[in-house]
């Protein structure tokens, strides 16, 4: 023990100078070492509804496997050029829910097209997201007939980009073709509305 002590003693400077530089290295390995977690895409501010995403709208973020979402993606490159489905605050991870699909029909039967309904009550998009199942109802507009479940359990595929003060809000909603002739008929007579339906 008296040698070592002996040692430490006569050698304490340089000893001292090489602990230093171990806890330097350390604390560079801490700070390079990558977060744990889950990498995913968040938007890089603040995006309005209809926005096609560019390199700056975007960024990588690490979040906790327990708290990231599903459908998420790690890849930049996997939604630049997508179009947001709603309006994103700074920071809100971008999912498949959040974007437009590259082809908004591809992932639908054969068959399958898309229809505008025109609601008439422009709150009801503060509910409303892509990929969303609805019922879509019309309703007489002098309330004289029962309301009427036109086309049941359709998915939004679109909703504006912009405020429509007249005219009614256009959504967009996959369905077959016997549907859509039947929405654009109601469309001409009554009031359409949405309920959320199960998928």
């Amino acid at each position: 023990m008296e040698r070592i002590s002996r040692f430490v003693l006569r050698h304490r400077r340089p000893l001292a100078a090489l602990l230093a530089g171990l806890a330097v290295l350390l604390a560079l390995g801490a700070l390079r070492a990558e977060p744990p977690g889950h990498t995913v895409v968040v938007a890089a501010h603040d995006l309005a509804s209809g926005t096609k995403l560019a390199a700056a709208d975007v960024r990588r973020a690490r979040l906790p496997e327990a708290v990231a979402p599903a459908h998420s993606t790690s890849r930049v490159d996997d939604v630049i050029g997508r179009t947001v489905a709603g309006p994103m605050r700074r920071g809100e991870v971008v999912t498949d829910r959040r974007v437009v699909r590259a082809d908004r029909m591809s992932g639908f039967p054969s068959g399958t097209v898309l229809a505008t309904v025109r609601l008439a009550d422009a709150d009801a998009l503060a509910s409303l997201r892509v990929g969303d199942r609805v019922d879509v109802v019309a309703v007489a507009p002098d309330g004289g007939e029962r309301a009427e479940v036109v086309a049941r359990g359709v998915e939004i595929v679109t909703l504006p980009s912009t405020d429509h003060e007249s005219g009614g809000v256009p959504v967009g909603v996959a369905t077959s073709e016997d549907e859509a002739l039947r929405l654009a008929e109601r469309a001409l007579d009554a009031r359409l509305s949405v309920l959320a339906s199960r998928a």
